[in-house]
């Protein structure tokens, strides 16, 4: 019986480094995919944004093209006064 369980703990010992080394290797393949991955997820993240609210960038859209360059210019201006003005919690 203790035979077995020292067997058991040989093969457990050699199955880790084994998962270790196999992980050790996943991210060195992984690493060039990471940055395009990351762009790929922002995207994914903009549509789901846009399918949730729609009525949102829609109405965005609309001020953007109603304003002119520098009405929006000064628009944006004028929002930045006041966001920096809104009490922060």
């Amino acid at each position: 019986m203790k035979k077995n369980l020292i067997d058991l703990a040989r093969r457990r010992l050699l199955l880790l480094e084994k998962i270790d080394a196999q992980r050790r290797e996943m991210v060195e393949v992984s690493l060039p995919l990471q940055k395009p991955l990351a762009l790929v997820d922002a995207g994914i993240r903009a549509v789901h944004f846009i399918r949730r609210h729609p009525a949102l960038v829609t109405g965005g859209m609309a001020l953007l093209l109603a304003f002119r360059r520098r009405n929006l210019l000064l628009m944006a201006q004028e929002g930045w006064r006041l966001l920096r003005m809104y009490p922060a919690r």
